[in-house]
């Protein structure tokens, strides 16, 4: 009787130990489409509508942009939404993503993506490419993004 008791025992731990691995490997995968979401909402309420005003529901208050060999925090971004409006001529951006890496460790989350911006107007359409990273950070219930690294893709014509 003993070896069945002690079979019932391993196979109950290693169902367990499935089902936690399974449970993570979900939550993974749902907030890895959350933080994707932010990505995305945020570039279209900043870097596309221009709203400085939600800089904060995106990033977190030390949060940090490598911008092509240029360090911006979220003030700099402010400024730059600022300046954009007054020199905004109905020219509308639309912005994609490609995510191809995931990690997570704890309440973190690294990705890496392409990120592809179409600049339209009446008259104009061009194309911008960027290779980027970000580090989110999940704040009680809610991811922001701490840092993000750009580097500018060129396009090919």
């Amino acid at each position: 009787m003993k070896p069945f008791i002690k079979i019932v025992v391993v196979l109950s731990i290693l169902f367990t130990n499935c089902k936690k691995e399974e449970k993570q490997r979900t939550n993974n995968t749902e907030d890895f489409k959350a933080v994707e979401q932010i990505i995305q909402d945020a570039f279209d309420d900043i870097w596309s509508a221009k709203k400085e005003e939600r800089i904060l529901k995106y990033h977190t208050d030390d949060f940090i942009l490598l911008e092509h060999g240029e360090v911006w925090t979220n003030d700099t971004i402010v400024n730059w939404c600022k300046r954009a409006k007054l020199r905004d001529t109905g020219v509308k951006r639309i912005n994609s993503f490609d995510f191809f890496e995931a990690k997570r460790e704890g309440n973190r989350i690294w990705m890496a993506y392409h990120n592809y911006a179409t600049i339209k107007s009446d008259t104009l359409e061009r194309k911008l490419q960027w290779l980027e990273s970000i580090v989110a950070i999940k704040q009680d219930t809610i991811w922001k993004l701490e840092m993000m690294h750009s580097t500018r893709v060129p396009i090919e014509n």
